[in-house]
């Protein structure tokens, strides 16, 4: 079950989408003893695993640093109770680039979940905004948290105040209240940071913000998912390089880019929940446990 609040030009019903994913019990896949930082060179991944039904994702290390147990969806998970997630954003939110609006990440994010956990349902209420900078999505998310009542909130944030000249100062703060009005209602929180694009006109600066949601989210006890990492990773290693993950302008995500996005979100989060012990200290992104290894295709979509 889904509620879209996509703030385009145009309201776009969503239509049930078939399954594009396989699940397969993998042990060892991802492991390592750590995962780089978002800014810092990532390492050769595991080798990626070949589909009969397309082109995959690059295996990759762990990207969500887990600085909180996800205690929240741990126990919806567990007892089978309802899982209702809040994913709220910009442009990735939004879905823009994506060749159908079930498509983008959230959606997708959805189906895995609900495919790997039968009987567990997923209510996805998606509130994306192109452009959008924190500022304002703060104001949204505020009122969303009291309109949702989320179990879990998937806070895409960062890439708009990097390019439009926010202060940085100003954009920790924001990070910071926001982050705050989430912990303070009891929801589980994963911030998603910025994305890495090729033409990144300042990268010192660019990723110095990529550098206060990991910061924030260290300090104030909230996982962080580097999409960043991520991106870069991608670029390295995916078939393709990074331009299969693009849409046609260089800049938001194709299909491709949105299912491995919410297919390393999706592994990660449920490996996190599966084992609480993950929490580990401040500043450490911990390994994954074995968990379901999700085979993602390109066929069909295309978004970011």
């Amino acid at each position: 079950m889904h509620n879209v609040s996509r703030l385009t030009s145009a309201a776009v019903r969503y239509a049930p989408a078939r399954l594009w994913y396989t699940l397969l019990v993998a042990a060892g896949l991802l492991l390592s003893p750590a995962a780089p930082r978002a800014q810092e060179d990532v390492r050769s991944p595991s080798p990626a695993v070949s589909s009969e039904a397309g082109p995959i994702c690059a295996a990759h290390q762990p990207m969500l640093k887990v600085n909180d147990t996800l205690e929240r969806t741990a126990e919806r998970l567990s007892t089978g109770a309802p899982l209702t997630i809040l994913a709220i954003g910009s442009s990735t939110t939004a879905g823009v680039g994506a060749s159908a609006p079930g498509a983008g990440y959230p959606l997708q994010l959805e189906r895995l979940v609900e495919a790997a956990l039968p009987d567990t349902e997923v209510r996805m209420h998606v509130s994306g905004v192109g452009g959008e900078t924190a500022a304002q999505t703060l104001v949204r998310l505020e009122q969303q948290l009291a309109i949702v009542q989320p179990d879990l909130v998937l806070w895409q944030v960062g890439t708009n105040d990097a390019l439009a000249d926010v202060h940085e100062d100003a954009f920790r703060q924001l990070v910071e209240r926001g982050v705050a009005s989430v912990l303070a209602t009891g929801a589980d929180l994963v911030l998603i940071d910025q994305q890495f694009y090729p033409t990144i006109s300042r990268p010192a600066r660019y990723e110095r913000f990529v550098s206060i949601v990991d910061d924030v989210g260290t300090r104030m006890k909230a996982c962080v998912f580097s999409r960043y990492g991520l991106m870069k990773t991608w670029a390295l290693h995916a078939p393709g390089g990074l331009r299969p993950m693009l849409a046609a302008d260089g800049f938001h995500m194709s299909d491709r880019g949105y299912a491995c996005l919410a297919g390393s979100l999706a592994r990660e989060i449920m490996a996190a929940v599966r084992t609480p012990e993950l929490a580990a200290g401040p500043g450490t992104r911990t390994a994954s446990p074995p968990a379901s290894q999700i085979l993602l295709t390109a066929g069909g979509a295309s978004g970011f």
